[in-house]
C-alpha cells in the first residue's frame, strides 16, 4: 500500500467539523446593547465638545474685553492737539496725514474716535 506516518496520529473528526461557525448576525439583545453603548459614548463626546466650546468662548470674550479696555486706556492717556486751521491739513504730506486721527472732543473729559 503506502507509507504510514505513525507520528501524525489519526484524527477522529475532520477539521472543518471542529471549527465553530460564527453567526452572520449578532443577536437582537447584543445589537441593542451595542447601540446603547454607542449612544452613551456619543452623548459623553457631545458634552465634552460643548464644554471645550464654552471654555474657548469665555477665553475669546475675556481677550476681546481686555483689548477694548487697553485701547480705551491708551486713548485716555494720549496727548492731542486740536487743529483749528484746516488749511494745515492741505499742506501735510501723506505720512503726516496717516498719523492724524479724527476724534470727538466735545464730551466732558472723554475722547472717542469717530468712524
Amino acid at each position: 500500500m503506502g507509507k504510514t506516518r505513525r507520528w501524525k496520529g489519526v484524527h477522529p473528526t475532520r477539521a472543518s467539523g471542529t471549527t465553530a461557525v460564527r453567526q452572520l448576525r449578532d443577536s437582537w439583545e447584543r445589537r441593542m446593547v451595542d447601540r446603547a453603548e454607542r449612544a452613551a459614548v456619543q452623548a459623553a463626546q457631545h458634552e465634552m465638545n460643548e464644554q471645550i466650546r464654552n471654555y474657548k468662548q469665555g477665553l475669546r470674550e475675556r481677550r476681546l474685553a481686555k483689548e477694548k479696555k487697553k485701547e480705551e486706556n491708551k486713548l485716555k492717556g494720549q496727548q492731542y492737539q486740536v487743529i483749528t486751521n484746516t488749511s494745515k491739513l492741505k499742506k501735510m504730506n501723506k505720512k503726516q496725514l496717516r498719523l492724524i486721527r479724527k476724534m470727538d472732543t466735545t464730551a466732558a473729559n472723554t475722547i472717542k474716535p469717530t468712524a
